[in-house]
């Protein structure tokens, strides 16, 4: 006799051992050690490092000798995953099988009249007897409808006997194969290991407009429209704040340079508001290594100027920078071994720390040509993700190679070409409230797909429950805090390091 009820399926996802409900939906993960040692035990009380195992597989009613639940009694609770959309009447769902670098795919599940008034009656709390009743539909139609719905194959709904918390994790995410690395070209890495993203800069950018919507999402392009969690401003206009506040922009800066600006709405916010505030700046520089970026900012920004060259060789005179900012470009830049890295790091007296195998040298040179070009007095502000502490580690799921910033080192690397530094989160430096929320990215990604199935464009924007272009008749949003997944990268994970050139020296 099988150790299982008769409805549950075994599979194996990740070498992890599955044990599936088929009709409920719940499910159990085990190793199959685990496994294995649970179908040898065959009659009386459970081995004692087996009790709390068997004890949690009979209360999901996975074992042959289980109780198995009163379905209609029992609570469906929709996966947080999934949105109920109005043209055509369809869950849109995820597909946990088929899952890419940039996320699941998702499909279309048809809702017919009464199965569309099933699922808006689900609530998490209406036993599935209670939903038929509020629908008008035989209790019948709604087991059937549901039963399509809780097999490993979908797993947009689970049946509890309980309503599941608001913040239960098993609604927001699926069984499924480990998120695949993405395939980068051999020829975004040097000979000897090192990231060498010039020809991708150059030649890979070919669409600036959708370029940070469809392949490399920034926490700027997200956040670029106003947003709660920027006090109802978008990312360039808080950072101008933030600049005046600390002055680290003043009026007599001058020429003010932006390196990496994007499609230049970072850059557009921030002027805005500086003519906001009576402090217009005049001489806008933007030096970028992608001419199609370049064409996009100048289309956005015609009343600034743009010069094609790289983070590590300024195109600039020494000395001429009243004020310089470069918001995630640092990944970008080259990243090495520490064979490559060994010059750079002896001449600033760093040190490899234990376990360190890439060095963010491109941050580096970057860093001493700001040194060069800032005048006495000047500051700089970049930002990018990464820590203080944190090793340098390349990005899995990108088209082209990024590498986290060990701010530790850049830092250090400041001070020896003898600029001031302080490092603090991009959160406190932009003033965000961290509690604001924006769709999760399930949601998101849901709603990207819903909308290329129609012909049209789903942006990945910092949207908020009060937006005014979310989707009319779509239901079951996930809404959650900005330190969670969502449209973009989480802002919790970002830096800000703060450079000043000091008084009355010139930069080395």
């Amino acid at each position: 006799m099988s150790r299982f009820a008769p409805v549950v399926c075994i599979f194996t996802v990740e070498g992890r051992r599955v044990l599936w409900h088929g009709a409920t939906g719940r499910h159990f993960l085990l190793s199959p050690p685990a496994l294995a040692a649970v179908e040898a035990w065959t009659a009386g009380p459970p081995p004692g490092q087996l009790r709390v195992l068997v004890q949690r597989m009979d209360e999901l009613a996975l074992l042959a000798e289980s109780l198995q639940p009163d379905l209609a009694a029992l609570i469906p609770c929709p996966s947080r995953l999934v949105i109920r959309v109005p043209e055509p009447r369809a869950l849109w769902l995820p597909v946990p099988d088929q899952r890419g670098p940039g996320g699941y795919a998702y499909r279309a599940r048809p809702l017919d009249p009464v199965e569309d008034a099933l699922w808006a009656a689900c609530n998490g709390a209406r036993s599935v007897a209670e939903v038929a009743a509020r629908a008008g539909a035989p209790l019948s139609a709604a087991l059937a409808f549901f039963a399509t719905l809780t097999g490993p194959e979908v797993q947009a709904l689970q049946l509890r006997d309980q309503p599941a918390g608001p913040r239960d994790p098993s609604l927001r995410r699926l069984v499924a194969p480990e998120r695949p690395d993405a395939p980068r070209p051999d020829h975004l890495y040097g000979s000897q290991g090192q990231t060498t993203l010039g020809p991708y800069h150059h030649d890979h950018i070919t669409d600036g407009q959708t370029h940070f919507d469809d392949r490399e999402t920034t926490v700027a392009h997200a956040f670029a429209r106003p947003h709660p969690a920027l006090g109802g401003l978008p990312y360039g206009a808080r950072l101008l704040d933030a600049l005046l506040d600390r002055s680290l922009l003043n009026e007599d800066s001058g020429l003010v340079v932006e390196v990496g600006p994007g499609t230049g709405e970072l850059a557009e916010a921030l002027l805005g508001r500086a003519l906001e505030r009576g402090r217009p700046i005049h001489d806008y520089l933007r030096i970028d290594a992608s001419p199609a970026l370049l064409a996009t900012q100048d289309a956005r920004l015609p009343g600034t100027r743009g010069l094609l060259g790289e983070a590590t060789a300024l195109p600039l005179a020494d000395h001429s920078v009243g004020f310089l900012l470069s918001n995630e470009v640092l990944a970008d830049l080259e990243a090495a071994p520490e064979p490559l890295a060994r010059p750079l790091i002896a001449a600033h007296g760093l040190h490899a720390e234990p376990g360190q195998a890439l060095f963010n040298v491109g941050a580096w040179r970057f860093v001493a040509e700001i040194a060069r070009v800032l005048r006495p007095g000047a500051a700089a502000v970049l930002t990018e993700f990464g820590d203080a502490h944190e090793l340098p580690s390349e990005t899995r799921y990108l088209d082209h190679p990024e590498v986290s910033i060990h701010f530790g080192q850049v830092a250090a690397v400041a001070r020896a070409v003898g600029l001031d530094a302080q490092l603090l989160p991009l959160g406190e430096l932009l003033q965000a409230d961290l509690t604001a929320r924006w769709l999760a990215r399930g949601s998101h990604e849901a709603l990207r797909s819903w909308s290329h199935s129609r012909g049209q464009r789903w942006a990945a924007r910092a949207r908020s429950p009060q937006d005014a272009d979310l989707p009319a008749g779509v239901t079951g949003l996930d809404w959650v805090p900005i330190t969670e997944d969502g449209p973009g990268p989480v802002l919790t994970r970002f830096m800000a390091l703060v450079l000043r050139q000091p008084d009355g020296r010139s930069a080395g």
